[in-house]
């Protein structure tokens, strides 16, 4: 009874299974159709992210289980994503080589079904969205416990790019080595930042080990492949891809370890209905100033999540602010605050809106 009971639920199984890829294909050919009439239209951008963060907003708020929202967001992810492949084959810039918290930022971004080009640097990273060789960049931005990414402001002041979109990457870092233990290290590679945000943990259980830096904590897994005194911090993604084992889970320094990546490009991103602002600023260096400035944020009752003083590096003592405000840049009152700011800055840049991370 319980054999035929069985075969029965995998039967329907099956035969949803069925269903199921004969609606993913019809949505394939309603993507190849979205192409079409967008040939035809002013604005030819196939990529959409405020459509997509709309889409995977949705399936949060009409999921009624059991299936978890973070499980049908991958899904979905990539479901969006073979069907944009089926439109356009979009170029990626990330940190390489693969498997890198870059890369993984990416993938969740945009899903698998995009061309990825690894990069050395963030600045070449931005100079390959500058000149057209990708479609967008992501680059880290800031990490909840060390703070901003001091190469990616300075780039977002003097390139010509726009903010596309943003990603919160929830960072885990694990030690890798083919070492049978910790006394028989002894040199360990990973990203400066890295280090950081360990350095607690190593400083206790492996202080004389010597730090060598590397561009992304996968180029550290490759520098270790053939090494058997020496370890990398890397994910645990990384350790099953190069096939190095780990020796220890989670050794960074705080349990709510973040980074935030941004999406870079050369396009505005239309309103999703739930889009944050960027703006870098400079004003007069004199009292009550900037008090000043944010007034027409209090006055139309805009949130700011993010104020940050950055050098300017031509006057001691001189500094340009980088802003993050709630809502979209075409949402009037976002529009008139932004307005009076800017009669307020000596320089203003608007750095783009785009959806909240999801």
């Amino acid at each position: 009874m319980m054999n035929e009971d069985l075969k029965k639920i995998r039967r329907l199984i099956d035969k949803i299974d069925k269903q199921i890829i004969e609606s993913l294909n019809q949505r394939g050919v309603l993507a190849q159709k979205i192409k079409k009439a967008k040939s035809q239209s002013s604005n030819q951008n196939i990529f959409r992210p405020e459509r997509e963060a709309q889409i995977l907003r949705n399936i949060r708020d009409i999921n009624s289980g059991p299936l978890p929202n973070d499980h049908l967001h991958v899904i979905f992810r990539e479901i969006i994503s073979s069907c944009l492949a089926l439109e356009t084959d979009l170029q990626v810039g990330c940190l390489g080589p693969e498997q890198s918290y870059s890369n993984i930022a990416a993938k969740k971004f945009f899903g698998s079904a995009v061309t990825m080009h690894f990069s050395d640097s963030i600045h070449e990273i931005f100079s390959n969205v500058q000149k057209g060789a990708v479609n967008y960049g992501i680059v880290p931005i800031e990490n909840s416990n060390q703070g901003s990414i001091k190469l990616t402001l300075e780039h977002l002041i003097k390139d010509n790019v726009m903010i596309c979109g943003e990603v919160n990457l929830v960072i885990k870092h694990c030690l890798l080595s083919k070492a049978k233990n910790l006394k028989s290290i002894k040199k360990l590679y990973a990203h400066e930042q890295t280090f950081l945000q360990c350095n607690d943990w190593l400083t206790k259980n492996i202080p004389n080990v010597k730090r060598l830096f590397s561009s992304s904590n996968s180029a550290a897994v490759k520098k270790i492949i053939k090494l058997k005194d020496s370890a990398a911090i890397a994910s645990n993604s990384c350790s099953a891809h190069y096939d190095i084992p780990i020796l220890k889970n989670n050794i960074h320094d705080n349990t709510d370890n973040t980074t935030r990546f941004i999406v870079i490009g050369d396009q505005n991103i239309g309103g999703s209905g739930n889009d944050k602002t960027s703006i870098l600023i400079s004003i007069d260096n004199k009292s009550g100033a900037l008090n000043s400035l944010l007034e027409p944020l209090s006055k139309n009752k805009i949130s700011m999540s993010k104020i940050e003083s950055i050098p300017t590096k031509i006057n001691n003592w001189e500094y340009m602010f980088l802003l993050d405000i709630e809502g979209h840049i075409d949402d009037k009152l976002v529009k008139e605050s932004l307005k009076e700011i800017q009669k307020k800055s000596i320089f203003f840049k608007n750095l783009g809106s785009y959806p909240r991370s999801i």
